[in-house]
């Protein structure tokens, strides 16, 4: 486990997969899961560098897009250094899952052109008018190809995954089959969709 500073505390993270690989992912999660890895077989046929961080309730607090020193904008300054650090210079995969998947948004949109690929995984749409508002003039601009990811019948819906893509120019949106993951809220998980999320993150990565 590493740490890069955080306010006056630390962000926590992982790397696995191939060191000096070419490719590098991140992955934003939150919960006792978030810093391992999704599926070790499905990442070993894979020629790519996972970092996976570690995000709280904390760290996500008030959407950057709402301007000023919150907790979540203060966070996204942090992931910009990490990924400076971890992979300097170089274009990369970024993953967000869940009630991360917000602060992922913002980290590609301040990225610019250094995330060239986004996965959005099981993310709700913003719940109040303000912040839809707020962060539509972000998605309209974010460069990155993304892949929104929602489960069968379950939560978030597809209306969720409509609103990000009818705002983010290059987005599609993939339904998981609810066949694929056992989830008693119907939520799709980083783990059930690992393959397809990482196919489109490390395009070309797959070992052959």
């Amino acid at each position: 486990m590493s740490r890069a500073p955080w306010l006056d505390g630390e962000l926590e993270y992982r790397s696995f997969g191939t060191p000096g690989a070419p490719r590098a992912v991140f992955v934003l999660r939150t919960g006792a899961v978030a810093t391992t890895d999704p599926d070790p077989r499905i990442t070993s046929g894979h020629d790519v560098r996972i970092v996976a961080i570690g995000l709280d309730a904390p760290e996500l607090e008030d959407p950057p897009a709402f301007g000023g020193q919150t907790p979540a904008g203060l966070t996204v300054d942090a992931l910009k250094d990490l990924m400076e650090r971890e992979a300097p210079e170089t274009t990369v995969g970024l993953v967000g899952e869940r009630s991360a998947g917000p602060i992922a948004v913002h980290l590609a949109a301040a990225m610019g052109a250094r995330v060239d690929r986004l996965a959005l995984v099981g993310v709700l749409s913003p719940s109040d008018a303000l912040s839809r508002d707020m962060q539509t003039p972000m998605l309209d601009d974010l460069p990155a190809r993304t892949l929104v990811l929602i489960g069968e019948g379950g939560t978030p819906d597809a209306a969720d995954a409509e609103w990000y893509r009818d705002r983010i120019p290059a987005a599609q949106v993939e339904v998981v089959d609810a066949g694929r993951y056992d989830n008693a809220q119907g939520q799709v998980t980083l783990s059930s969709a690992w393959e397809t999320v990482l196919e489109h993150v490390a395009p070309g990565a797959a070992r052959r």
